[in-house]
């Protein structure tokens, strides 16, 4: 950030030898005689820098005693220094003072604070200042300066620089300069400002916004989040037509849903431009909070005057923590200023967090609506998988890319994952282990190995209503505000049926067990039960709650409260969830009644009738089946899948192979009838 030959401009030259002479003739006056050993030293190093042909005394006898020949060597010095600056005319301003300048009229500034904020700028920027503010008090390193210091070599009294660079005032409540104990710095933004290789005002416009971010995907990416994203659009639309103030959105969710590419979709799809503001400090690091407030004030005021624009600020988090905190000792910045901050942009703005509670709730009063970002659904997550994999130029095969859109991460580790696969030369199993490797640190709780399953057919499950023609007649309703109460025997089909009605809706699924939701803690059952029923919800998929017996009991029987109130929650969304929610149990009888009554459809699932039975042996394993099979009871969908998995390990093919494989599955059922083997 140093620019040692910056003085040796003639205006920053004229200003330093200013700044000389006020330290002279203002740091407890010294006309005649020798100025004290810090600034002695400092005007004898930079003597040729000040302009000043007047001898010096040499710097090694500084610190002895002066003598005569000393005296009149200063005191012709002094003088030289006073009438040369009294005399000379102002040089042109140099490319720095445009900047800062330039800087200054965008914000409004006043005289006091352009001059406090070009000189914080200065002793970063210059080691002949630095080091002139180090002679002075002791201060200059790292670019703060103790206030008396800036008050000296601005020419403005104490005072005024004190009212200027309270934390209420404008420099310091921007972020522009930062103030400590006494001591102030400019900040990184106004710095990188600065050091601009430009002074044309549109050329500095451009470069402090930036160039405009494309983004990798497009409007239909974002179907999913549905009237949410449609009315912000809209809303956004508006605004710009009309030239409305004040105007915020909130897009939340959790990291990786795909936020900021909807902020740069969005933008392109009203044909506006998205300012993405603060993400680096001057040095392309980590901003700090000023940092950001800074850059938002500058971007905001330069996009007014600008083109068709938003303001777009990620990780918005950083700025508003601690702003809430209602302990003062711990609060970070002014509530009052920051909620006025927010309601007096001119321009609309989005603001992208992953933990909008810790915005405050003034904030967050503040924002016109929200969006909120839940993992995409199973067909978002194909097109997101096809584009991403297009991206990376890693070919999938039809059944490779049916095995990813089932993994339920985020858009962007989704990526990362077959960013990874291209770069391993690896296999689409490379993609799924990486994407879980990632998942599991956003998501602790642990998954659950993907089973095999067969494609449902309702004519091969046996239940006390015709599954096929319960599902033609929902569809054809178009009513989604429905629930089922799947129940019978473990694996005549339940949950299959759930998942084939929800295909014949068109929606996708979102199946958890009640085991996911169960928790130690009082309190969390709730919490889960809300978060998934919420989930599906925002998804538009259809939530499936299998063994829903652990999670409904009777509440007669209840011994704790959490019992009760556990079921209380998922009452009180049954009744209000707007999409397809289906619970499957093998114990019927232990629900609570309350449960039951607010269950539209109530289907009852039993085993095979041997006619089934059969039509199932000759579909799965291709050949005709045995007559002996009509006496093997009860058999299920699900033996047939067993049957055929230990089938295909143990390389079985025969009819009396295949028979017993059956036959052992139901000899271990409780109740089952004792079946003599026979052809």
């Amino acid at each position: 950030m140093k620019t040692p030959g910056l003085p040796f401009d003639p205006y920053e030259q004229f200003l330093l030898r200013n700044h000389a002479q006020r330290v002279l003739f203002h740091a407890g006056p010294m006309r005649t005689g020798r100025p004290r050993g810090e600034i002695a030293a400092w005007l004898c190093r930079h003597a040729g820098q000040l302009g000043i042909a007047a001898p010096l005394p040499d710097t090694d006898r500084l610190n002895e005693k002066p003598s005569e020949e000393d005296d009149r060597m200063w005191s012709a010095f002094i003088a030289a220094l006073a009438e040369g600056i009294g005399q000379e005319p102002v040089p042109p301003v140099s490319d720095l003072q445009r900047r800062i300048d330039w800087i200054s009229e965008a914000l409004g500034l006043e005289e006091i604070e352009s001059d406090l904020l070009g000189l914080s700028v200065r002793v970063v920027m210059s080691r002949e200042l630095e080091t002139l503010v180090r002679a002075i008090d002791g201060s200059g390193y790292g670019g703060e300066v103790k206030y008396a210091g800036l008050a000296l070599l601005t020419g403005h009294s104490v005072g005024e620089v004190n009212a200027a660079l309270l934390p209420s005032g404008f420099l310091r409540r921007m972020g522009l300069v930062r103030g400590y104990r006494g001591e102030a710095r400019a900040s990184d933004t106004v710095l990188r400002v600065a050091c601009l290789a430009s002074t044309d005002p549109e050329r500095l416009r451009q470069m402090v916004i930036g160039a405009p971010r494309p983004s990798s995907l497009g409007w239909d990416d974002f179907g999913y989040l549905g009237a949410d994203a449609d009315l912000a659009r809209r809303l956004l639309a508006g605004a710009l037509d009309t030239g409305s103030m004040g105007l915020n959105l909130l897009l939340h969710g959790r990291p990786g849903t795909g936020k900021t590419e909807f902020a740069a979709v969005l933008a392109e799809s009203i044909g506006a431009r998205a300012i993405f503001v603060g993400e680096a400090d001057n040095q392309a690091g980590e901003p700090s909070r000023n940092d950001r407030i800074a850059a938002f004030a500058l971007t905001r005021a330069l996009s007014v005057k600008g083109e068709r624009s938003i303001l777009v600020v990620d990780e918005a988090e950083d700025i508003f923590v601690g702003v809430d905190d209602e302990d003062g000792k711990s609060r970070v910045g002014s509530k009052v200023f920051m909620n006025r901050f927010v309601e007096c942009a001119q321009t609309p703005t989005l603001w992208i967090t992953n933990h909008p509670d810790r915005l405050g709730a003034a904030v967050l009063r503040r924002m016109a609506m929200a969006v909120h970002f839940p993992l995409p659904g199973k067909t978002a997550r194909r097109r997101i998988v096809e584009r991403a994999a297009a991206r990376h130029q890693f070919a999938l095969e039809t059944d490779w890319m049916e095995g990813l859109v089932s993994i339920d991460v985020a858009p962007a580790t989704m990526d990362n994952a077959l960013r990874v696969a291209k770069l391993a030369e690896g296999r689409p199993g490379d993609i799924e282990v990486a994407a879980h490797s990632v998942q599991r640190l956003l998501s602790p709780e642990p998954r659950r190995p993907k089973s095999e399953t067969q494609a449902f057919d309702p004519g091969l499950s046996a239940a006390d209503h015709d599954l096929s023609g319960l599902a033609d007649r929902i569809a054809s309703s178009g009513e989604l505000a429905f629930s089922l109460c799947l129940y019978g025997q473990s694996g005549t089909g339940k949950s299959a049926y759930a998942r084939y009605l929800a295909s014949r809706l068109g929606l996708d699924v979102l199946e958890v067990r009640a085991s996911d939701l169960l928790s130690k803690w009082v309190g969390a059952t709730e919490q889960r039960i809300a978060e998934v029923c919420q989930r599906a919800a925002d998804q538009r998929v259809m939530l499936i709650l299998d063994e829903a017996d652990s999670l409904l009991r009777n509440r007669a029987g209840a011994r704790a409260s959490w019992e009760v109130t556990q079921v209380n929650e998922m009452l009180t969304w049954m009744e209000n969830h707007p999409l397809p929610f289906a619970c499957t149990t093998n114990l019927m009888e232990t629900l609570d009644p309350a449960v039951l009554r607010r269950f539209l459809f109530k289907v009852r699932f039993m085993p095979m009738r041997a006619d089934q039975a059969e039509a199932a042996f000759e579909r799965i394993f291709g050949m005709r089946a045995p007559a002996a099979l009509s006496g093997v009871s009860p058999l299920t969908p699900a033996d047939f899948s067993v049957a055929l998995r230990k089938a295909r390990l143990l390389a079985e093919k025969s009819a009396d192979a295949l028979f017993d494989l059956l036959r052992q599955e139901v000899a271990i059922k409780p109740g089952a009838a004792k079946v003599r083997i026979g052809f």
